[in-house]
């Protein structure tokens, strides 16, 4: 699967595939194994006021490949870095 893939999967899909699970309180993290590695998909469902991810909702930012499954960021993490890099309104508009 390439990230393009990913960014359509939604998280009923995703979570059942995933090698590694990040959780806190913006959201969760999946780690799956892709085309040329890892890729990080999360969903930041805390960002909406919500307290577990909607099955149907693809990812809200999908990063990767990374060689290392475990070198991805927790939700809370890369909600920040987000920001702090401009992505403003990052949340998924497609939902």
């Amino acid at each position: 699967m390439t990230s393009e893939v990913f960014r359509r999967l939604p998280y009923a899909e995703a979570e059942p595939k995933a090698l590694q699970v990040l959780v806190d309180g913006y959201g969760e993290g999946l780690v799956l194994e892709g085309t040329g590695g890892y890729y990080g998909l999360y969903y930041l469902f805390g960002v909406l006021g919500l307290r577990a991810p909607q099955p149907s909702y693809p990812p809200d930012w999908v990063e990767g490949p990374q060689a290392d499954p475990k070198g991805f960021l927790p939700p809370y993490q890369m909600a920040h870095w987000l920001e702090q890099n401009g992505y403003n309104l990052f949340i998924n508009e497609s939902k």
